[in-house]
């Protein structure tokens, strides 16, 4: 027999080889057709259930996750949007809505404006060849270098003139972070130093957002904790109490300070600090210090926890900060972590992928705030501009002899309009709410959505607005509460209260 040629013998082995793979691949393909006909069946299947969120109906096109973000950061944002479709104007449009439930300091852009719209500031936005490139996510050196100088001249030692060299021995740029507003560094706390599920112990009321800024991601819960005195802020039988309530349900791994504090607008002293962070040493949780509003006081009474631990925060203390208020540039999405945690550092410089700050605003940002004479001269007219608003605000509150917690920092007066309502109940304080947005054209923080524990109490952001629109919209509210006491609470209409918009 005459034998094949060798390369037709391996031809045939080929073609043999060939028709198995191409039968397999064949196999394949049905098969993960068919998967892919179950899973699309699945989604149809899916697709065709609804899921009742907020009192609205959906289909389910996305996760449990997706219909979990579905829950926006404040309640009371779809009356904000509803403001800003017919805002108020003085002279154009002097009966349109005004919202007052937003802390954003809008009283001194044209200051910030001016500074950078200066022709070098572009320059130091995008000359730099840096600009253009991936560097770390915990931000570029300049930029960290910038915090950590600003950190400590107007923190730790805002009575001292330091150097830049000084400055950076101090605060160490490596123990800084910069992130897309202190929204995502709060989130990425939580998620890097808890567990899904475990509490984070917050003084009330306070700022409506926390519950989504630790809750959206990481999965944490807040755990209130009711002060008898709240100018004061929390005792440690206080805390002590809602430490040991929380630890029935879940591990309590956080204790969250907001100092100055929004609502309140009042400032911590040292003692009440000191104690807080010992305790919360003592339970071996996790300190986080918000200090958001550091530099808008006016009784210069307010110390940075940096300060009063004399820059010892070891692994366990972490402050946050940003440009968001006090220099009211919330859209530049900046914010500041410093801590000397290195692991946390570490795990941040990977997940702040998702939520770095563009270089340009980094360079606009070291450029800011590394200027002394410009910083000093805005933070001095901002408090002054910050003062006049408060004082129209809150001279027309005792005008109607509306009870109000004094405030000695922030944006905002805490107000207690529970005489007013039509009953003592959450169902009372939204009634109230509901009449000022329709008859009043306002919108203030109602104390529910900050865990307040008595209805009534809402806070009123006066730097929103300019003080003209600000003096307006005090007048809309003067004359609803004093129809409110004359009128019983079933005799108020259209008709009643139409003179409360003119």
């Amino acid at each position: 027999t005459t034998r094949e040629p060798h390369h037709k013998i391996m031809e045939s082995q080929k073609s043999t080889l060939r028709n198995g793979l191409l039968l397999s691949a064949t196999a394949i393909v049905a098969v993960v057709g068919i998967a892919r006909w179950r899973r699309r069946k699945g989604q149809d299947d899916t697709n065709s259930k609804t899921v009742t969120v907020h009192g609205r109906v959906h289909k389910a096109t996305v996760g449990s996750r997706g219909l979990q973000a579905l829950s926006p950061p404040i309640p009371y944002i779809s009356d904000f949007l509803k403001c800003l479709q017919d805002p108020c104007d003085p002279h154009d449009n002097p009966k349109g809505y005004i919202p007052l439930c937003i802390a954003e300091n809008k009283l001194s852009v044209d200051i910030l404006a001016e500074r950078l719209m200066q022709p070098g500031l572009a320059s130091a936005a995008f000359a730099d060849s840096e600009v253009y490139a991936y560097s770390s996510f915990l931000g570029l050196p300049i930029a960290r270098e910038a915090v950590a100088y600003f950190l400590a001249t107007r923190f730790l030692h805002p009575d001292r003139k330091l150097s830049p060299a000084q400055a950076l021995r101090e605060v160490s740029p490596s123990h800084v972070a910069l992130g897309s507003g202190c929204a995502s560094l709060l989130n990425y706390l939580f998620y890097t130093l808890g567990e899904e599920g475990q509490g984070c112990l917050v003084p009330a009321p306070y700022y409506a957002a926390f519950d989504n800024d630790m809750g959206s991601i990481a999965g944490c819960k807040p755990i209130p904790v009711p002060m008898s005195n709240m100018s004061l802020g929390p005792t440690t039988p206080e805390l002590e109490d809602a430490y040991r309530k929380g630890s029935k349900t879940r591990k309590v791994k956080f204790l969250l300070l907001t100092n100055p504090n929004n609502p309140l607008g009042v400032v911590y002293g040292p003692k009440v600090m000191k104690e807080a962070v010992a305790w919360a040493r003592s339970k071996k949780l996790h300190i986080i210090m918000d200090e958001l509003y550091a530099l808008s006081t006016r009784n210069g009474t307010f110390q940075s926890s940096i300060r009063l631990l004399n820059n010892d925060l070891g692994n366990d203390v972490h402050m946050i900060w940003a440009l968001s208020k006090d220099f009211g540039a919330s859209g530049f999405r900046v914010g500041m972590l410093y801590s000397q945690n290195a692991l946390l550092m570490e795990s941040l410089a990977n997940l702040n992928l998702f939520s770095g700050v563009s270089h340009p605003i980094q360079m606009v940002t070291a450029e800011m705030l590394t200027d002394d004479e410009w910083c000093d001269n805005y933070l001095e007219q901002s408090r002054q501009r910050l003062q006049y608003s408060y004082e129209l605000c809150v001279r027309k509150l005792e005008e109607m002899v509306v009870p109000f917690i004094p405030a000695a920092a922030g944006i905002f007066v805490y107000a207690d309009f529970s005489a007013l309502l039509p009953s003592k109940t959450w169902e009372g304080e939204e009634q109230f709410s509901r009449l000022m947005m329709d008859y009043a054209k306002l919108v203030l923080t109602p104390g529910e959505s900050q865990r307040e524990q008595r209805p009534g109490y809402f806070r009123i952001c006066y730097a929103t607005v300019s003080p003209e629109i600000l003096a307006i919209a005090m007048e809309r509210l003067s004359r609803l509460v004093v129809k409110l006491r004359k009128l019983h609470w079933t005799d108020l209409n259209e008709t009643s209260l139409q003179s409360v918009l003119t």
